[in-house]
């Protein structure tokens, strides 16, 4: 059996279309390296509404969260639910070993005037833009924003 492409070259015009295509991409990135020029992120809208919270483990696995300014409950996550909250706390506290901080230290929950939420570690500076892993692992997080206090404080 013949190949039907074996007597055909490869079109030049597109080798010297893509080469010229490399080459403008690696000058661009030279320059880019070169004069410090980096592509600004979209500003944050103010915050509308915020708050400090603290995540505790529990003996059964549950997992509370806490009011940092009232040091009330705000929410009991029992074992095995919270998937997504408890997935975001196992890397923020991994972000946190190398600065010998834990769990318990709080976190900043804040719903912008844009409407979306965002989770920020005031100890490694990390902020996560909630909006960005789905509408309802977002609104698993707004329900710590919104929730009545859950009992007395402690």
């Amino acid at each position: 059996m013949s190949d039907a492409f074996s007597n055909r070259p490869f079109p030049k015009g597109v080798l010297i279309a893509m080469a010229a295509m490399l080459g403008f991409i690696i000058v661009m990135i030279g320059i880019a390296r070169l004069t410090g020029t980096k592509m600004e992120l979209a500003p944050l809208t103010p915050e509308a509404q915020a708050r400090e919270i603290k995540f505790l483990d529990l003996a059964d696995g549950a997992l509370a969260v806490y009011d940092v300014d009232t040091g009330v409950l705000v929410q009991t996550l029992p074992p095995g639910e919270g998937g997504f909250i408890r997935g975001v706390l196992r890397s923020m506290e991994r972000q946190r070993k190398g600065f010998q901080a834990d769990l318990s230290e709080p976190f900043h929950l804040a719903r912008r005037e844009s409407g979306g939420l965002t989770l920020k570690d005031p100890i490694t500076g990390i902020q996560l833009e909630l909006r960005a892993y789905g509408a309802t692992n977002e609104a698993a997080f707004g329900q710590l924003l919104q929730a009545p206090p859950a009992s007395s404080p402690r």
